[in-house]
């Protein structure tokens, strides 16, 4: 962690290596971070988790989108296409560089026309063509992202003064876990069908005890509350992708498979508030363990 720094992923293919480094180089003199790596197959095989977890860290997403739609992931999308796709799920403020090459009679990738699209439905978008307008460009992004963090930062701060997270010590219930109940798991998916994607919701019918027994060693060594409601994206991945392949004939694939953030946090607080698990302040984050 690096407490008033701004963190940005950044998402593009080897071709575009050069634009990436003015990029990098604009972002650096602002005194941005940057994450994400550039991923070749030679080097070493693209690996989902470990971008989803970079994204999930991030305060920003750029993406630099050139003239190529590059490697796609089993899915039937580009790895870039898939990040973008994940980045604007989680809220993230995504932005895009695009490449605009002025060469005429070309024949462009059917996908790439797509993706461009999409981008520019979805994001706000600057054109570039000469490098020193990248630089203009990257430059101005950093300085602007960084006033937006340190605003965010300030708000957080003064959210964190006023209302502190308070440990309560509630009388004994004389049980060792919380009560049985049902509960609708609510989750969000992508399902994927000829290239093209779709957000869905899956309200998963459970027990409430199912959550309680699959997060208890998590909880006795503590933990943050991203880890515990990943663990349990885990554990119900194989559920939810079953439903809704199930439910949508013609689909191949389903993924970023997410747990509803404010009902997984209400299940912690409830749980918190019958004494069975404590929460607390480990810098800007809420570590949890059991009393």
């Amino acid at each position: 962690m690096h407490p008033g720094k701004t963190l940005v992923y950044i998402s593009s293919l080897p071709c575009d290596a050069a634009a990436r480094f003015e990029v990098e180089r604009q972002m650096a003199l602002a005194g941005v971070l940057v994450a994400g790596l550039v991923w070749e197959d030679r080097f070493a095989r693209y690996d989902w988790d470990l971008v989803r977890r970079q994204l999930e860290e991030a305060d920003g997403f750029l993406l630099v989108l050139g003239d190529q739609y590059g490697p796609t992931t089993p899915t039937g999308i580009s790895m870039q296409h898939r990040e973008l796709v994940h980045a604007l799920s989680l809220g993230k403020s995504v932005y895009c560089f695009m490449y605009n090459s002025m060469s005429a009679g070309g024949k462009s990738d059917p996908r790439l026309n797509e993706l461009r699209d999409q981008v520019r439905k979805q994001a706000p978008v600057k054109v570039w063509h000469l490098t020193d307008e990248l630089s203009v460009h990257a430059g101005t992004l950093a300085r602007n992202w960084i006033k937006d963090t340190e605003s965010r930062g300030a708000a957080a701060k003064a959210q964190l003064s006023d209302s502190p997270i308070t440990v309560s010590k509630p009388a004994s219930s004389g049980r060792s876990q919380p009560p049985r109940e049902d509960i609708e798991l609510v989750t969000q998916s992508n399902v994927y069908r000829g290239g093209n994607l779709a957000h869905q919701i899956v309200r998963l019918p459970m027990k409430s005890d199912r959550l309680w027994r699959s997060l208890q060693p998590l909880l006795r060594l503590g933990t943050s509350e991203d880890r515990l409601r990943t663990h349990v994206e885990q554990v119900v991945a194989s559920e939810v992708k079953s439903i809704l392949l199930g439910n949508n004939p013609g689909s191949h694939a389903v993924d970023g498979i997410r747990v509803e953030r404010n009902q997984f946090r209400q299940i912690l607080d409830n749980w918190q508030k019958g004494g069975y698990i404590e929460g607390r302040r480990d810098g800007a984050r809420v570590q949890w363990s059991l009393k």
